[in-house]
Order: structure tokens, then sequence, then C-alpha cells
């Protein structure tokens, strides 16, 4: 989204990038805890607030609940002094609280980062393939992969998840890619299910001719006659 559409209090849908770029900072004492929580959610859609814009152009400050499994408790100086700790500065014990059957107490927690805009979409949004351009692409993948052996179709398959990653992280950059996420999806899911096929039926190589489920695409994609 651009800057100037978001609204300060709604909920967006925020897509974060397998490869996260460097981020501007937010307070210092939270940003250890930002960069983790965010480096565990990559290549992940989640739900975020906006609260306000960040410092840098085009940046917008975000919060989430997590739920939290640590908490930190400050010393009070006569406790720091009963553990005889230097004087001068303040101390903090951190860990996790247990209930008396030793299981540990989880509580909510929010953190805050600071994000590009362009990551957030409307929480409703959903694209769709057109059925006929799926039907095409499917078709395009019975033929590539007529003849082919399973290794070589599972290496089809990880070919296609890598490009479906790579094009999701440009269309965070540049909507334009969108119909690029859904159409390399769909080979995706097509290249799933002709190595599930192979792999069930025990066969050797792959022939679309013998596939009920492959489809053709006249008279742009025709399978070869055997």
């Amino acid at each position: 989204m651009r800057t100037g559409d978001v609204v300060v209090g709604e909920t967006y849908t925020a897509h974060i990038p397998r490869r996260l770029p460097t981020l501007p900072a937010g307070a210092r004492a939270n940003r250890w805890l930002s960069d983790m929580q965010l480096h565990l959610v990559r290549g992940r859609r989640i739900t975020v607030t906006v609260i306000g814009f960040g410092e840098k152009p085009d940046t917008v400050v975000v919060s989430r609940d997590i739920p939290a499994g640590s908490v930190a408790l400050r010393l009070t100086h006569e406790q720091a002094a009963a553990l005889d700790l230097a004087e001068g500065q303040e101390y903090d014990i951190t860990g996790i609280v247990t209930d008396t059957d030793g299981q540990a107490i989880v509580f909510p927690a929010t953190v805050l980062h600071t994000i590009p805009a362009r990551w957030l979409r409307p929480p409703g949004e959903r694209l769709e393939l057109h059925p006929d351009t799926d039907h095409f692409h499917r078709a395009l993948v019975c033929r590539d992969a007529d003849g082919m052996t399973p290794p070589e179709i599972d290496r089809a398959a990880d070919m296609a998840m890598e490009r479906l990653h790579h094009v999701q992280d440009l269309a965070l950059d540049d909507p334009g890619f969108d119909q690029a996420v859904l159409t390399a999806e769909a080979d995706r899911q097509e290249w799933l299910r002709i190595a599930d096929r192979v792999r069930t039926a025990g066969l050797a190589a792959y022939d679309p001719r013998a596939d009920p489920d492959a489809v053709e695409h006249p008279p742009l994609i025709r399978f070869r006659k055997t």
C-alpha cells in the first residue's frame, strides 16, 4: 500500500518477505525483541495494527499481539544488596513463570515493528487467478513434465517453489507482480500434483496422456501422441 492510503488505527495484513531488508531502528530497549519476532515470521502473512508513521519516508509503525513466555523482574535495592551485587545500577531477573505443577505460564504481550508501508494489504484482499489462465499454466506444466522421471519432477517442483518465493518478494515492492505470484503458485501446485501421482502409482516416468487429471489447452498446448 501507499503511505497516503494507510489509516492509523486500522488493522491490515502484512506480507513479510523471506529476506528481510535493513529496517529502521525502533526503540533501543525493544529493538532486539522486534527484530527477533520479525525474523520468526519471514515469508508469512501477519495481522498488524498501524499506530503511526515511521521517521523514514514510506514506513509505518505497527503493533501485533504475541504470546510471551518470559518475564523480567526489576530487583529492589534491598534485593540487589542481599545478592551482594554492586551498588549504583539497576538489575533485572529474567526467566519463565511456572505454576506449582511446573507448567510455564504464557502472558499476552505486544511487539512494535517499523516496516515499509508497501508490505501492508487490506485484510479482506483476495486475488484469484482466472480459470482460463490457471488451465493454461497447468497444461504447460503437464507438457513440460512429459517423460520426466520422479527425481526430475521433484527438482522441477523445487524450482517452482524457488520461483514462487522470488516473485512473492518482488510483489512486496511492485504490486504489478501480484499476477505473477498467482501463476507461479498454479505452476507449483501442478508440479506437486504430478509428483504425487508418479509416486503413488509407482511410475518410472510421467505420461500426461495416461493421467486423467492432466489438462490440454487447445489449440495452444497439445500433448504429443505416442
